[in-house]
């Protein structure tokens, strides 16, 4: 799936004029976030898409190049993406510390427990803000390190596994922030860049489930604004990668996909 397209499906749905019948409407608004009651809600145990991060060591890849740039690029890719890893997971410690530090906290002033609630309330909006900016600037250091590889033109470097490991770790560092935000275009744009670098990408089982809810979501942004075409199409594409996760994950012949296989079957 290429990047243009995305953009011109997501100005498709705001302009589209299509209806869905009133039938497919009714069905599929009373069974939002579908994809969600029958998949894993995390990634796999030890999974780099789980919250342990990959880090990855600095590969000498002078062997490989043409251009005396290339390798400093790699290196300082490399250290955006070991630096935006610890960056985060470092102020997300932080955040968890004052927001547990919060609980202890006594005001007298509040009486009630309205105020109390009150005050709580206001208290995770500011955690919440404060990891949407943690969030934001981690972005931005993966976003500086993908310019930095894609500054690499050597085809003997692009094809190297020290190339590739790298720009799939900063793909999927960059996808689950995308995901927290709920940028769900960026997710599906992305993880179908991160599949496209390497067949052992395209075989791991939590690309397919990202692409899986976030092409439900898609479906449903579809029904809100009546484009019967985009949502037939992301329909299929959610049914195809809920598929492909469960061939990956549970096994072609387990009971799992045949469930799930049943599902979609059913035009689930």
């Amino acid at each position: 799936m290429k990047f243009p397209i995305l953009f011109l499906w997501i100005s498709l749905i705001f302009l589209g004029s299509l209806s869905l019948s009133s039938k497919d409407t009714n069905q599929s608004s009373a069974k939002e976030n579908r994809v969600e009651s029958i998949l894993p809600t995390t990634p796999e145990s030890g999974s780099p898409w789980g919250d342990s991060s990959e880090r990855l060591e600095t590969i000498n890849v002078l062997n490989l190049v043409d251009e005396k740039n290339s390798q400093k690029r790699w290196q300082d890719a490399n250290k955006e993406y070991a630096t935006a890893i610890d960056y985060f997971e470092s102020g997300r410690k932080t955040i968890e510390k004052r927001r547990e530090d919060s609980k202890k906290e006594i005001y007298y002033e509040d009486r009630y427990e309205w105020q109390k609630q009150i005050r709580k309330e206001n208290k995770e909006k500011e955690f919440q803000k404060q990891l949407f900016d943690l969030r934001s600037q981690t972005v931005a250091r993966l976003v500086k390190g993908m310019n930095l590889l894609d500054k690499i033109e050597n085809p003997k470097v692009k094809e190297s596994a020290s190339y590739l490991d790298l720009k799939s770790g900063i793909y999927r560092e960059y996808i689950k922030h995308q995901e927290a935000f709920k940028n769900y275009l960026q997710v599906i744009d992305f993880t179908h860049r991160y599949i496209d670098l390497s067949s052992k990408n395209e075989s791991e089982a939590e690309p397919h489930r990202l692409l899986a809810l976030s092409y439900e979501k898609m479906e449903q942004t579809a029904i809100r604004s009546k484009n019967q075409e985009l949502y037939y199409e992301f329909k299929e594409l959610k049914k195809k990668h809920l598929l492909r996760f469960a061939e990956i994950h549970y096994g072609r012949d387990s009971k799992e996909y045949a469930s799930i296989e049943e599902k979609v079957g059913k035009d689930f």
